[in-house]
């Protein structure tokens, strides 16, 4: 698009370079400001209102559609996308009325810019959170695979378009078939992020693989889009012009801008926000890079996926940009895009049948070839057909980036309206139709329940050997969850006979960033400044080498939505065979952050969980916990047990617990009366577990075994909170294996549904004062509702024998 002004006296006259036509415009104060509602002047003939109109229009349009398409799970890609179709030529630009009130050139000139300055801002803030190691990692792992179902695709579509070439409209864009072929073929990053971000399927696996290869991809697209840029011109024009202006921009950029960006990142303290000076110098900077990136003829999305990629994902600075930018983006910009579109599409300049059925042959044998290339790829991975259909599902969802090129293709004329038109309604099509078949037939929550169904009788304490390596995984959400955990460990008694595995991870919730990350903590890697990260690692790490062999650390961190994190959590379970999990409640023992996420997280894990999960409220810690010495640390745990395979998981702990000198165990066995057992061998398991801990603990002053009755609910929650304060720690199971009036009772009054009636009873504000830490077990047997089917064998062998009593 091209502008020209000439100046009179009275007006400025602007020719406005259209797709369509030259259009020439009387310029005044009064066509761009409106003087309000009058008799003698309509508002709509002015520039604002006008736009202001068309942008509201398009929100309240692309809602509508989104409510009514919602059912037929739509992504919201597509509800924008048919807003604009229906506010351009192709509906209600049939009216001329309308037409000529919201389509004039002074208006279109305002949308064009906006919609380019959209897709700048858009382009840069995908590359902004783009996690620039996960690149070079997802080099290394799956380019054989990017590579497959790129090249198979991109080979049948070409050959499909050179055998049809005689059929297809007039192009005025030489190597169209590459472009088109390559465009169909390869699959946009932002464009995946996006539609796997709103199917909630980041932390699948194959969202992940699908990411991956994505990456792959977009290098392969910027690599493509710099060559064409260089071929365009001569070879003078190569080496003299542009290739020198675009390399000495590409260097200042990589060098003197990261460094600016490094300088501002060691100027921000830590939990301190960005300045906006910094922020708005940045915004700036971007689009100033994609103008003159567009000035040098070369490409906007070029200059500012540069600027982007030389921004740290992430806190402080990334964060910072994605948290102030990406609604105004998203809500105030991107509408434009969709306006511009929409306006550029019609649907009844398809008139040549010839020629659409040509190009959607072209299409649809890149569509169907990246099929066989999944299927091909997939084979390395033994994944099934299925598996690959889908992966061929996920590859092929369409988005803003392909319609960022053919706009681009548009508005140089390189193809006309009926090609145009073809082609965004092609994309619009297939992603209507594959996102809709992967919400239906991609669940990966089902594997996860599968996951902790399968092998139960494994993933337990109970079935731990105590000679054996105990391995733990600590959810670590914030640095004041460090020490208790760390406390924990130390109290589990680990030795050189029976040491145990820490797997500490740092959870993050995902802001700033594109793609979930999962990966081991590099303890060498160069970092700008210390963080929290660097500092809970540092503090395990300490822990770890105090102890000598007796404790093992292996660090990872997990940055991703709280929503879907626990689906990377339970491959991490089941990928290291890990029996228990530490989660704490939540930072700093209280209710921080965004309650209801932190809430949904712990509910999910422990549905999901292949192993037995351990809920920590943190109140507090021992005065004796930073004691470098075993023999000098003390702790004091007092432990309910009520009955059910929870509650013998809890024993379970407590008796790897017993083994160390510092650790004073008090255990309340707790009889009520009013009990409705549903299963009696459960019963008999009960009594063998406490009969067995008693017999390995018989002379062991450390530990306290004392029988409470309960006659009533009444006398029950009078028992639980008569328990000493000079107690650290308390455990208890999550759940009882009976019915009784103390479920119908308490049930209403639960606060948090994560810890269980008595849990929950415990870590109330009245009980000892809120000063006394709570663990919650819950073992994986009872993640169902009922005891494995092994348990249960188990308990009618001893319900046959058994004739050991609680004494």
């Amino acid at each position: 698009m091209s502008t020209t002004i000439k100046i009179n006296d009275a007006n400025f006259q602007i020719l406005i370079d259209n797709p369509d036509l030259t259009t020439c415009i009387l310029f005044n104060k009064t066509t761009v400001y409106s003087k309000g509602i009058s008799l003698d002047e309509k508002v709509v003939t002015s520039v604002l209102p006008v736009v202001m109109i068309q942008v509201s229009l398009a929100f309240l349009t692309s809602h509508i559609v989104y409510f009514l398409l919602k059912p037929l799970k739509q992504p919201r890609f597509v509800c924008n996308v048919l807003s604009g179709i229906i506010m351009g030529r192709s509906v209600f630009g049939k009216n001329k009325i309308y037409q000529d009130i919201m389509y004039r050139g002074r208006e279109m000139l305002v949308v064009n810019t906006l919609a380019t300055m959209g897709g700048i801002y858009f382009v840069f803030i995908v590359t902004v959170k783009m996690d620039k190691a996960m690149i070079l990692r997802t080099v290394k792992k799956t380019w054989n695979v990017s590579m497959t179902v790129l090249l198979v695709p991109l080979i049948i579509s070409f050959l499909v378009a050179h055998m049809l070439r005689d059929h297809v409209p007039r192009i005025n864009l030489k190597r169209f078939y590459f472009y088109i072929s390559f465009l169909a073929s390869r699959s946009s990053f932002a464009v995946v992020v996006d539609a796997m971000s709103e199917l909630k399927l980041l932390n699948s696996e194959l969202g992940q693989l699908t990411m991956s290869t994505a990456v792959i991809h977009e290098i392969l697209g910027w690599l493509n889009s710099i060559l064409s840029q260089l071929m365009r011109g001569g070879l003078q024009r190569i080496l003299v012009v542009h290739v020198g202006a675009v390399c000495a921009l590409s260097i200042f950029t990589i060098i003197v801008l990261r460094l600016m960006i490094e300088w501002i990142i060691r100027r921000t303290p830590e939990r301190k926000p960005v300045k906006d000076v910094y922020i708005i110098a940045i915004m700036i900077g971007a689009i100033t890079l994609g103008f003159i990136y567009e000035g040098l003829n070369s490409n906007y999305m070029i200059g500012a996926a540069m600027f982007g990629l030389v921004i740290p994902a992430g806190p402080p600075l990334g964060s910072a940009l994605v948290e102030k930018s990406e609604l105004i983006i998203t809500h105030f910009f991107l509408p434009f895009f969709y306006i511009r579109l929409g306006q550029l599409t019609d649907i009844h300049s398809i008139e040549s049948w010839r020629s659409f059925l040509a190009l959607e042959l072209i299409l649809i044998s890149a569509y169907l070839g990246k099929v066989v290339g999944c299927i091909l790829g997939l084979i390395s991975f033994k994944a099934s057909i299925r598996n690959a259909l889908l992966f061929s599902c996920f590859l092929n969802i369409k988005g803003i980036i392909e319609l960022m090129h053919f706009l681009r293709w548009r508005s140089r004329k390189y193809v006309d309206i009926q090609t145009f038109s073809e082609l965004v309604l092609s994309n619009l099509v297939l992603t209507a139709i594959v996102t809709p078949l992967i919400a239906i037939f991609y669940k990966p929550q089902r594997r996860l329940e599968s996951i902790a169904r399968v092998d139960n009788c494994i993933r337990t304490l109970r079935t731990t050997l105590p000679s054996s390596e105990l391995r733990i995984l600590c959810c670590i959400h914030h640095e004041d969850n460090v020490n208790g955990i760390i406390t924990l460990l130390r109290a589990t008694n680990p030795t050189e006979m029976n040491p145990i595995c820490a797997y500490p991870v740092h959870l993050k919730d995902l802001a700033g960033r594109a793609a979930p990350v999962v990966l081991p903590y590099n303890t060498q890697k160069y970092k700008l400044a210390s963080n929290a990260t660097d500092r809970i690692m540092r503090a395990v790490i300490k822990y770890s080498r105090s102890s000598g062999p007796a404790v093992a650390v292996q660090p990872f961190i997990m940055i991703s939505p709280y929503d879907t994190m626990h689906q990377s959590i339970c491959r991490l379970l089941k990928d290291k065979f890990i029996p228990l999990i530490l989660v704490p409640l939540f930072p700093n023992g209280e209710v921080q952050g965004p309650k209801g996420t932190l809430h949904n997280f712990n509910i999910n894990i422990l549905h999901y969980a292949p192993c037995t999960v351990g809920i920590f409220v943190d109140r507090g810690l021992n005065s004796c916990i930073n004691t470098a010495k075993s023999s000098k640390f003390c702790y004091n745990v007092a432990v309910f047990f009520i009955g059910g395979p929870d509650d013998r998981e809890a024993m379970a702990l407590v008796s790897r617990m017993s083994g160390h000198p510092g650790v004073s165990i008090t255990v309340f066995r707790i009889n009520l009366e009013e009990n409705i057992v549903e299963n009696e061998s459960e019963k008999h398991i009960d009594e063998v577990v406490m009969n067995e801990f008693v017999a390995s603990n018989f002379g062991n002053a450390s530990v306290v075994c004392r029988q409470i009755v309960a006659n009533d609910t009444k006398q029950l929650v009078s028992a639980v909170r008569s328990l000493e304060r000079s107690n650290d720690l308390v455990i208890v199971g999550r759940q009882q294996a009976f019915s009784s009036q103390l479920e119908e009772e308490m049930r209403p009054w639960v606060e948090y549904e994560e810890l269980g009636i008595i849990g929950d009873l415990l870590a109330s504000a009245d009980f000892v004062g809120g000063m006394m830490s709570i663990l919650v077990i819950q073992s994986v047997e009872s993640v169902n509702g009922a005891t494995h089917k092994t348990v249960k064998t188990l308990g009618n062998l001893i319900y046959n024998y058994s004739t050991s009593s609680w004494r």
